[in-house]
Protein backbone atom coordinates (compact mmCIF):
# COMPACT_ATOMS: atom_id res chain seq x y z
CA UNK A 1 0.00 0.00 0.00
CA UNK A 2 1.50 3.52 -1.20
CA UNK A 3 2.23 5.74 1.64
CA UNK A 4 -0.46 8.62 2.16
CA UNK A 5 1.66 11.98 0.73
CA UNK A 6 2.14 14.59 3.26
CA UNK A 7 -0.06 17.06 4.30
CA UNK A 8 1.55 20.36 3.60
CA UNK A 9 2.01 22.40 6.76
CA UNK A 10 -1.01 24.91 7.32
CA UNK A 11 0.40 28.24 6.72
CA UNK A 12 0.00 31.66 8.84
CA UNK A 13 -2.44 34.24 7.70
CA UNK A 14 -0.82 36.37 4.91
CA UNK A 15 -0.64 39.37 7.40
CA UNK A 16 1.33 37.54 9.86
CA UNK A 17 3.99 36.70 6.98
CA UNK A 18 6.90 38.62 6.86
CA UNK A 19 8.33 39.73 3.68
CA UNK A 20 9.95 37.40 1.80
CA UNK A 21 13.41 39.46 2.41
CA UNK A 22 13.75 38.52 6.11
CA UNK A 23 13.97 35.13 5.34
CA UNK A 24 17.74 33.65 5.96
CA UNK A 25 19.08 30.66 6.06
CA UNK A 26 18.59 29.55 9.30
CA UNK A 27 14.92 29.35 8.14
CA UNK A 28 15.13 27.00 5.14
CA UNK A 29 17.74 24.79 7.82
CA UNK A 30 14.92 24.77 10.59
CA UNK A 31 12.07 23.63 7.84
CA UNK A 32 15.19 20.81 6.42
CA UNK A 33 15.00 19.59 10.23
CA UNK A 34 11.79 19.96 10.26
CA UNK A 35 11.40 17.51 7.16
CA UNK A 36 13.80 15.08 8.53
CA UNK A 37 15.19 12.13 6.24
CA UNK A 38 16.79 12.48 2.59
CA UNK A 39 15.35 15.37 0.58
CA UNK A 40 14.08 14.66 -3.21
CA UNK A 41 13.51 18.08 -4.11
CA UNK A 42 10.48 17.45 -6.04
CA UNK A 43 8.40 20.28 -6.66
CA UNK A 44 6.00 18.41 -3.99
CA UNK A 45 8.91 18.68 -1.59
CA UNK A 46 9.89 21.53 -2.67
CA UNK A 47 6.76 23.74 -1.91
CA UNK A 48 6.19 22.06 1.47
CA UNK A 49 9.94 23.15 2.37
CA UNK A 50 9.32 26.41 0.87
CA UNK A 51 5.78 26.95 3.16
CA UNK A 52 7.94 25.32 6.22
CA UNK A 53 10.42 27.48 5.80
CA UNK A 54 8.05 30.81 5.72
CA UNK A 55 6.36 29.80 8.30
CA UNK A 56 9.51 29.17 10.72
CA UNK A 57 10.75 33.05 9.13
CA UNK A 58 7.33 33.71 10.58
CA UNK A 59 7.50 32.51 13.79
CA UNK A 60 11.11 33.84 14.60
CA UNK A 61 9.78 37.64 13.12
CA UNK A 62 6.86 37.42 15.36
CA UNK A 63 8.43 36.91 18.90
CA UNK A 64 9.90 40.17 18.56
CA UNK A 65 9.14 43.94 17.76
CA UNK A 66 10.78 47.03 17.95
CA UNK A 67 10.46 49.15 20.97
CA UNK A 68 8.75 52.04 19.36
CA UNK A 69 5.77 49.79 18.84
CA UNK A 70 5.57 49.40 22.29
CA UNK A 71 6.72 52.46 24.02
CA UNK A 72 5.47 55.26 25.76
CA UNK A 73 5.67 58.64 23.75
CA UNK A 74 5.48 61.71 24.55
CA UNK A 75 6.51 61.17 28.61
CA UNK A 76 6.98 63.13 31.33
CA UNK A 77 10.03 64.52 31.71
CA UNK A 78 12.44 67.21 34.10
CA UNK A 79 15.20 69.36 33.55
CA UNK A 80 18.26 69.91 35.72
CA UNK A 81 16.97 72.54 37.55
CA UNK A 82 13.71 71.08 38.62
CA UNK A 83 13.00 70.77 42.14
CA UNK A 84 13.20 67.17 43.77
CA UNK A 85 9.54 68.16 44.58
CA UNK A 86 8.59 69.31 41.23
CA UNK A 87 9.66 66.35 39.89
CA UNK A 88 7.96 63.79 42.35
CA UNK A 89 4.93 65.66 42.24
CA UNK A 90 5.18 64.95 37.87
CA UNK A 91 5.84 61.21 38.72
CA UNK A 92 2.87 60.76 41.01
CA UNK A 93 0.29 62.99 38.98
CA UNK A 94 1.29 60.59 35.44
CA UNK A 95 1.52 57.17 37.65
CA UNK A 96 4.94 56.72 36.62
CA UNK A 97 8.29 55.96 39.13
CA UNK A 98 10.94 57.81 36.98
CA UNK A 99 11.49 59.75 34.07
CA UNK A 100 13.70 61.41 31.48
CA UNK A 101 15.76 64.29 32.72
CA UNK A 102 16.37 66.43 29.21
CA UNK A 103 18.70 69.72 28.54
CA UNK A 104 16.84 70.83 25.12
CA UNK A 105 15.95 67.25 23.32
CA UNK A 106 18.92 65.26 24.54
CA UNK A 107 18.92 63.29 27.75
CA UNK A 108 21.09 63.61 30.07
CA UNK A 109 19.87 61.69 32.99
CA UNK A 110 16.89 59.47 34.65
CA UNK A 111 15.73 60.45 37.74
CA UNK A 112 13.33 57.20 39.54
CA UNK A 113 11.81 57.10 42.97
CA UNK A 114 14.80 55.25 43.77
CA UNK A 115 17.00 58.82 43.71
CA UNK A 116 13.98 60.40 45.76
CA UNK A 117 14.28 57.40 48.77
CA UNK A 118 17.98 58.25 48.81
CA UNK A 119 17.29 62.23 49.35
CA UNK A 120 15.15 60.81 52.35
CA UNK A 121 18.05 58.61 53.73
CA UNK A 122 16.52 55.63 52.69
CA UNK A 123 17.73 52.67 50.55
CA UNK A 124 16.72 52.43 47.27
CA UNK A 125 14.90 48.92 47.51
CA UNK A 126 12.81 50.74 50.59
CA UNK A 127 9.05 49.74 50.94
CA UNK A 128 5.47 51.86 50.85
CA UNK A 129 5.75 50.92 54.49
CA UNK A 130 9.03 52.09 55.13
CA UNK A 131 8.98 55.42 53.11
CA UNK A 132 5.19 55.79 55.17
CA UNK A 133 7.36 55.06 58.45
CA UNK A 134 9.76 57.35 57.66
CA UNK A 135 7.28 60.59 57.00
CA UNK A 136 5.36 59.45 60.06
CA UNK A 137 8.55 59.62 62.62
CA UNK A 138 9.01 62.98 64.51
CA UNK A 139 12.94 62.40 63.37
CA UNK A 140 11.65 62.57 59.96
CA UNK A 141 11.67 66.68 60.01
CA UNK A 142 14.12 67.97 62.87
CA UNK A 143 13.12 71.30 61.82
CA UNK A 144 11.09 73.76 60.03
CA UNK A 145 12.90 74.48 56.86
CA UNK A 146 14.47 70.71 56.62
CA UNK A 147 11.44 69.25 54.49
CA UNK A 148 11.28 72.69 51.64
CA UNK A 149 15.36 72.49 51.92
CA UNK A 150 15.29 68.50 50.71
CA UNK A 151 12.32 69.50 48.05
CA UNK A 152 14.44 72.28 46.88
CA UNK A 153 17.57 70.21 45.77
CA UNK A 154 18.09 70.13 41.85
CA UNK A 155 17.18 67.15 39.94
CA UNK A 156 20.67 67.33 38.52
CA UNK A 157 22.29 66.56 41.88
CA UNK A 158 20.08 62.76 42.67
CA UNK A 159 19.95 61.61 38.46
CA UNK A 160 21.38 59.06 37.16
CA UNK A 161 23.78 59.77 34.43
CA UNK A 162 25.04 59.39 32.11
CA UNK A 163 21.30 57.80 31.38
CA UNK A 164 21.34 54.18 29.25
CA UNK A 165 19.61 55.02 25.99
CA UNK A 166 18.24 53.12 23.20
CA UNK A 167 16.99 53.61 19.61
CA UNK A 168 13.40 53.06 18.13
CA UNK A 169 14.72 50.02 16.20
CA UNK A 170 15.76 48.44 19.35
CA UNK A 171 14.47 44.80 19.62
CA UNK A 172 12.35 44.18 22.82
CA UNK A 173 13.94 41.60 23.84
CA UNK A 174 17.50 43.25 23.89
CA UNK A 175 15.67 46.58 25.69
CA UNK A 176 14.41 44.04 28.42
CA UNK A 177 17.98 42.15 28.94
CA UNK A 178 19.42 45.59 28.66
CA UNK A 179 17.25 46.74 31.53
CA UNK A 180 17.85 43.13 33.29
CA UNK A 181 21.62 43.36 32.79
CA UNK A 182 21.98 47.30 33.84
CA UNK A 183 18.89 46.36 36.69
CA UNK A 184 16.59 49.64 36.01
CA UNK A 185 13.10 49.69 35.23
CA UNK A 186 13.27 52.11 32.16
CA UNK A 187 14.98 53.09 29.36
CA UNK A 188 14.46 57.10 27.43
CA UNK A 189 14.38 56.54 23.30
CA UNK A 190 16.01 58.14 21.59
CA UNK A 191 16.41 59.24 17.36
CA UNK A 192 18.35 61.70 15.47
CA UNK A 193 16.36 64.25 16.73
CA UNK A 194 16.50 63.61 20.54
CA UNK A 195 14.24 62.09 22.83
CA UNK A 196 11.23 60.56 21.18
CA UNK A 197 9.85 58.19 23.72
CA UNK A 198 10.32 55.58 27.00
CA UNK A 199 9.86 51.96 27.20
CA UNK A 200 9.98 50.35 30.91
CA UNK A 201 9.35 46.78 32.17
CA UNK A 202 6.03 47.48 32.38
CA UNK A 203 5.44 48.12 28.73
CA UNK A 204 7.27 44.97 27.79
CA UNK A 205 5.34 43.02 29.84
CA UNK A 206 2.12 44.41 28.40
CA UNK A 207 2.93 43.83 25.35
CA UNK A 208 3.44 39.94 25.38
CA UNK A 209 0.28 39.41 27.22
CA UNK A 210 -2.33 37.61 24.79
CA UNK A 211 0.84 36.11 22.79
CA UNK A 212 2.03 32.39 22.63
CA UNK A 213 5.39 32.95 22.83
CA UNK A 214 7.43 33.62 25.39
CA UNK A 215 8.09 36.69 26.72
CA UNK A 216 11.65 38.46 27.38
CA UNK A 217 11.64 39.27 30.62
Amino acid sequence: MPDEPTRPTRLPYMADMPDMAAMDEEDILDAMRHLGGYLDISPTDALALYRLAFAHAAARLGRDVPVAAIMTRDPVCAAPATTALAAAQAMAAAGVSGLPVLEGRSVVGVLSIKDLLRLLALPAEASAAALTARLLSPDACPGPLAAPTLGETPVADLMTSPAVVIGPDTPRSKAARLMAEQGINRLPVVDATGLCGIVSRGDVVRSCRGGDQGCPV
